[in-house]
C-alpha cells in the first residue's frame, strides 16, 4: 500500500511540474483567467500530495484495520 501512495506521490508530483509550465505559458501570454485555473489544479494537487505523505508518515502501527 504504501509502495502505491508514494508511486501516486511521484505521479502528482510530476502533473504539478507540467501544470506549472502551462502557468507559466498563460503568464507570458498574459491570460489571466487561465492562470487563474491553473494556479488553482496547482494549490489542488499540492493539498493532495501533502495529504498523501502525512498519510504516510502516520500509518498505523499494526496490520488489523478493522480492530
Amino acid at each position: 500500500m504504501e509502495l502505491l501512495i508514494k508511486n501516486l506521490i511521484e505521479r502528482l508530483s510530476n502533473r504539478k511540474r507540467s501544470e506549472m509550465a502551462w502557468f507559466e505559458k498563460y503568464k507570458r501570454e498574459d491570460l489571466q483567467d487561465l492562470m487563474l485555473i491553473s494556479s488553482g489544479r496547482i494549490m489542488e494537487i499540492d493539498h493532495t500530495i501533502s495529504e498523501l505523505k502525512s498519510l504516510i508518515k502516520n500509518k498505523p502501527k499494526n496490520k488489523n484495520y478493522y480492530s
